[in-house]
């Protein structure tokens, strides 16, 4: 590290030298201070930040208990009241035994639920029922079930098993309720049982809104990125809050055990982050109140701290570097406008000179490199610039030359002159005739898509239908999903030459010329087929007949029909495709003539 620290500050220029001096001097104090501030800082506050945690625990839980305290005194008022105790013993019975009630006792107990309800906007609803599953509710009549078998419901062993005493059930769907919803309640119960024999009458459930819970959080300064968990003495789910953007940690706390093994102000990793466990138990409710506040927002005033810290040392860092630039600008000009006039001459610029010349070791320097680019140029210019000059007349006899291009060109020329004197027609044709070349001076033995082979065609076409004027119609029946497929390279306009030349140019009313290609099953069908004079059934099928045994072209000149390559075509397609191709002509005289290539796809 040193031979490689040692190696670069020898390598550096005279400014980058001075202004890391500057630098280190700057640097070095502040940086110091800065750790030691920022240490006893950070440890402050998050020691503040930790209790401060602790405390609004603590505060939860109490208002929990207050919260909690005031249900259960609710839930003994029953036990004082010789009406309720007497309408429930009436209605005694095996559970969901119970079918009916006087309309007297559900009016009265319907009139002492509500009261004890009225103004209680936390509370869903307050149930008395009895032994037999007889229900008695301040909720409406068509939102709660009259009778109730509480068999239904497995959260209700808990209060069956319950010796008197109050309990708090978890969070529940009851099935009492008729209206269907998927909203739980926490509920605190308890067995009611007549105060002189002890023997039990029925239960009395309170039903809590979860959203309870959630108002005592609203009224404390609790952090918003940390998550609170509520659970019983059986590390049963009560209520959480979750952090913003966050995700449950029930599940994870829970998991082998680690809620009962881990103790307060304990780090704890959740997923990606660190969180501060803190945990108060309540010894009246039974009640845990557990804080997961994230690592990162208790350090958030350090790291602010630390922020601050590092833009004073920016602006440190700028103010040094400013004086240094301003120190060594004067030290180190002349050897800055050296170096540009050294990278001047680099590039091939040299008619650059240095103008800083003053009479120290720099200015030595400076009249030195003066003398020196004047002599390479005027090396330049005898050497170098007569040889780009014969270079240049070497390049310029070169294109002189006629290339391939040419013809393109002159064509072009044409076009534009018959484009300027309005004569469409002549344009059209060299267009057409451009095309033509180009497409056929191209490797002929090469496969091609379908639709540029027919594209080529149609140059051709147009050509023809300026010289035959209105009396060729060419049609094209060419279906989308074989356009792409390969074919052989000039294997259609032969065929449409064959017809306009053999089929149609001796009628005076011209004719139509269809070009249709289709797939079917696994091969390409390509047809070229004319309205002309045709040929005889006999022609035909000698023609196929010598198409079929693989002869020369003398053989298959048996009519006019062949003269432009009938037999060059079948041959390729032989080559290509072996006997997976083949060329079949069709016609009568008077309808026409037709061919059609096969091609394996």
């Amino acid at each position: 590290m040193h031979q490689w620290f040692k190696g670069h500050l020898s390598e550096s220029n005279l400014r980058t030298k001075l202004l890391l001096l500057f630098s280190v001097l700057i640097l070095l104090p502040l940086s110091l201070q800065g750790m030691v501030t920022y240490r006893h800082f950070s440890a402050t506050v998050n020691h503040k930040t930790e209790q401060f945690t602790i405390d609004i625990v603590q505060q939860i839980n109490t208002n929990l208990d207050r919260m909690l305290k005031d249900l259960e005194r609710l839930s003994l008022m029953p036990l004082y009241d010789q009406m309720v105790l007497s309408i429930l013993a009436k209605y005694n019975g095996p559970m969901g035994s119970g079918t009916w009630v006087l309309s007297d006792d559900y009016l009265k107990m319907k009139l002492y639920t509500s009261g004890q309800a009225y103004n209680r906007p936390e509370i869903r609803g307050i149930h008395l029922i009895s032994n037999s599953g007889i229900l008695f509710s301040n909720v409406d009549a068509m939102s709660a079930d009259a009778v109730w078998d509480s068999r239904r419901d497995s959260w209700f062993s808990d209060l069956f098993q319950s010796d008197g005493e109050w309990t708090i059930i978890p969070p529940h769907e009851p099935s009492y309720y008729s209206s269907p919803s998927s909203e739980s309640y926490i509920s605190v119960a308890r067995v009611i049982r007549e105060p002189k024999t002890l023997v039990r009458l029925g239960y009395m459930i309170i039903d809590v809104k979860v959203e309870a819970f959630g108002h005592i959080l609203s009224n404390l300064n609790f952090e918003r990125e940390a998550s609170l968990l509520i659970v019983d003495d059986r590390q049963r789910f009560i209520f959480e809050r979750v952090e913003e953007g966050g995700v449950s940690a029930y599940g994870e706390l829970l998991k082998d055990g680690q809620l009962q093994e881990m103790r307060n102000r304990q780090k704890k990793k959740l997923g990606s982050r660190d969180y501060l466990f803190v945990q108060h138990h309540s010894s009246y409710t039974g009640l845990s109140v557990i804080s997961l506040t994230p690592i990162a927002v208790i350090q958030k005033e350090s790291r602010e701290m630390m922020t601050f810290t590092l833009w004073f040392a920016a602006v440190c860092v700028g103010m040094v570097t400013g004086l240094a630039v301003l120190l060594s600008y004067r030290i180190t000009r002349p050897l800055i406008e050296l170096k540009k006039a050294m990278a001047r001459a680099e590039q091939g610029n040299f008619n650059k000179r240095v103008t800083m010349l003053s009479n120290d070791e720099f200015g030595q320097l400076g009249r030195g490199f003066n003398k020196m680019m004047e002599e390479i140029n005027r090396l330049f210019h005898e050497v170098f610039v007569l040889g780009m000059r014969e270079k240049e007349a070497e390049l310029s006899a070169l294109q002189s030359q006629i290339n391939p291009h040419f013809i393109y060109n002159t064509l072009e020329s044409i076009n534009m002159m018959a484009i300027q004197r309005k004569h469409a027609e002549v344009s059209d044709m060299v267009t057409a005739l451009g095309k033509l070349l180009r497409y056929t001076i191209d490797k002929v033995d090469r496969r091609i898509q379908l639709w540029e082979e027919i594209h080529f065609v149609d140059s051709y076409v147009r050509i023809q239908q300026v010289r035959y004027g209105g009396k060729l119609q060419v049609l094209y029946e060419i279906e989308d999903e074989v356009k792409d497929c390969l074919i052989p390279k000039l294997i259609l306009q032969p065929l449409v030459e064959n017809a306009v030349y053999h089929g149609i140019d001796d009628r005076e009313e011209g004719g139509t010329i269809w070009i249709s290609a289709l797939r079917f099953e696994d091969e390409l069908l390509i047809t070229v087929r004319d309205n002309g004079k045709g040929m005889s059934e006999t022609e035909i099928e000698e023609l196929n007949e010598a198409i079929g045994k693989h002869t020369d072209n003398q053989s298959l000149q048996l009519s006019g029909h062949d003269e432009l390559g009938l037999s060059n075509i079948f041959q390729r397609i032989v080559l290509m495709y072996d006997k997976g191709g083949s060329l079949t002509v069709d016609g009568s005289p008077g309808r026409g003539f037709a061919v059609t290539i096969t091609i394996p796809l």
